[in-house]
Order: C-alpha cells, then sequence, then structure tokens
C-alpha cells in the first residue's frame, strides 16, 4: 500500500510539473482549444495528428454531414449528450474533401442507434457514418482515428 501511495505521489508530481517523456504525451483539459470545424457542423480540438493516428475531442449542437475515411477507422466515445449515429448504407450527393474523405448529405440506408455518455463506438474502414442531433441537443465525444 506504501509503495502504490509513493507511487501514486510521484506521478502526480511528474504531472503537475509538466515533466514528459518523449514517447508520450499529456494535454491538460485546461489547454484545449476548440476551434470551428468546415462548414460549421461542430468544434474541434485536435489533441494529436500522427503520420498513424489522430485523436481529437468534438462538440456538436447540429447534426453533421455523412462521412466516409478510405483509409481510418474511427474509435469514439461518447462523453456528454447523446444523438443518434447512423452506420452503413450509402453516402447521398458525395463530394472528396479530401484523400480518401467524402462527405454528403446523409448516410441513406444506415442503421441507427441512439448513443449516450459513456458509449463506445467502433466504425471500420469506408463505413459511412453520421451524427444527426435532435434540436437543441448536443453531443461531446472523443475520437481516435487508426489506420488499420
Amino acid at each position: 500500500m506504501r509503495a502504490l501511495f509513493t507511487t501514486l505521489l510521484i506521478g502526480g508530481a511528474i504531472l503537475a510539473t509538466g515533466v514528459m517523456a518523449e514517447d508520450y504525451m499529456v494535454v491538460p483539459k485546461a489547454s484545449q482549444k476548440f476551434k470551428a470545424g468546415p462548414g460549421n457542423f461542430y468544434s474541434q480540438d485536435l489533441l494529436l495528428n500522427h503520420k498513424n493516428a489522430q485523436a481529437n475531442i468534438t462538440l456538436r449542437d447540429k447534426s453533421g454531414q455523412a462521412e466516409v475515411h478510405a483509409a481510418w477507422e474511427d474509435h469514439i466515445f461518447i462523453l456528454d449528450g447523446e444523438c443518434i449515429l447512423m452506420l452503413g448504407g450509402t453516402v447521398e450527393n458525395p463530394k472528396s474533401t479530401g484523400p480518401g474523405e467524402t462527405r454528403g448529405d446523409n448516410a441513406k440506408g444506415g442503421k441507427a442507434f441512439m448513443v449516450h455518455a459513456g458509449d463506445y463506438i467502433y466504425v471500420p474502414v469506408n463505413t459511412p457514418h453520421q451524427m444527426i442531433l435532435a434540436a437543441g441537443k448536443s453531443v461531446k465525444y472523443a475520437v481516435v482515428k487508426n489506420h488499420p
């Protein structure tokens, strides 16, 4: 028990002083800055942009576009709020928004899931997905994207 307390105390002191090793990263909540995303569909803080992974926290207060990522899978953790998540189907009126990235109006023919704080969602590569919010609702979620 004493060893555990000492480990926690030393670990807390390291985080409090901001000392970090080169092979990991800590982003305190106080340093997170949300910026409006394309089309003002959301606000986002990009926490990590690495060649093999990305991580961000996103706030939505309106529905988003349907999207498909050709090379990324998404691991989504709902932090607060709720929404309907459409998974699968096809993207209506698709437009390329970057290399391997497609967005459109809706995910037609997908399956609807009501998601809430605490839920985890895995979105495989090339799977259309879209968040739909009811009027007056919002959702905050963390996403880790990686190349499988």
